[in-house]
């Protein structure tokens, strides 16, 4: 009887063994059900200012936890909207990446609102050797000569973005080192009031480009400008005034007032004596 309950209790563990592998067998090798979505994504490189058509575009898909944010389900969301930033070929295309609906392509599209773009001319010296690129940030350096020979220059614009460089609207090109010596135009993206005056620094002045690091967010307040002290050259002389023009006939009355102020004076100091003779008196002078 002993002997029978013992191989009825191995029987039943056995059993329950066998009824727990085969459930996690199960559990291990049953299709996972994916929680996926329809993503657009860009059916071919898109580059920066370009207009966004239907053929532009293609659906892939994406796990939904895997999602990033911006991302879009719709292609009609996407179409007549242009590329701020580069978006390359199977590439999620994400809301930071367009530009506002109604914003047109191009150069435009890149402008935020608020903003202005101004274009400044520059060369081999002005504009880094041609490093800079869009997307990079300056500092734009003003420096004016005075009347006296004297000059100065100060920072008139601190960290201000580059959206175009002649007319590559992107970042990545190599600088040329044939192109670098010709000039080009540098377009920086501004308000209204740093747009007036750099115009004003350009007819005033010249201005130099000063390339930051992209890192490097400081902006200094107050600096004073850089003049010819500050290098260890001395101020030249301040001309005394122009000399007077000369107007002969104010020369020829002032001459002859003169000569009529010295006869008075020798008259004045001549002495009359009167002098009787009879009835009849007549004046000598000595």
């Amino acid at each position: 009887m002993q002997r029978h309950r013992v191989l009825l209790a191995f029987g039943a563990a056995w059993l329950s063994a066998l009824l727990l592998s085969w459930w996690v067998y199960q559990r291990t090798t049953a299709p996972q059900t994916r929680d996926v979505a329809l993503a657009v994504a860009a059916a071919k490189d898109l580059p920066v200012g370009k207009g966004i058509g239907a053929a532009d575009l293609k659906l892939i898909t994406v796990d939904r936890q895997d999602l990033p944010k911006g991302a879009y389900l719709k292609v009609s969301d996407v179409v007549d909207r242009a590329v701020t930033a580069p978006i390359a070929a199977s590439e999620l295309v994400l809301e930071g990446k367009l530009a506002a609906k109604g914003s047109g392509a191009g150069l435009t599209a890149l402008i935020e609102p608020g903003m202005r773009a101004v274009s400044v001319q520059v060369n081999e010296t002005t504009g880094v050797a041609g490093f800079i690129q869009p997307g990079t940030r300056v500092d734009v350096l003003f420096t004016r000569v005075f009347s006296n020979g004297d000059a100065a220059t100060t920072t008139i614009l601190q960290n201000v973005k580059v959206i175009a460089y002649g007319r590559q609207l992107e970042p990545g090109g190599r600088p040329d080192p044939r192109e670098a010596s010709r000039p080009t135009a540098a377009t920086l993206l501004v308000t209204q009031e740093q747009g007036e005056k750099l115009a004003l620094a350009v007819q005033r002045g010249r201005i130099q480009l000063a390339l930051r690091n992209p890192l490097d967010g400081e902006i200094t307040d107050d600096a004073p400008p850089v003049g010819s002290a500050d290098l260890g050259i001395e101020e030249p002389e301040k001309p005394g005034p122009p000399p007077r023009e000369i107007d002969p006939d104010a020369v020829a009355k002032a001459a002859e007032a003169a000569l009529k102020a010295r006869e008075k004076a020798e008259e004045a100091k001549r002495t009359v004596i009167r002098v009787y003779r009879g009835e009849k008196v007549t004046e000598e002078t000595f």
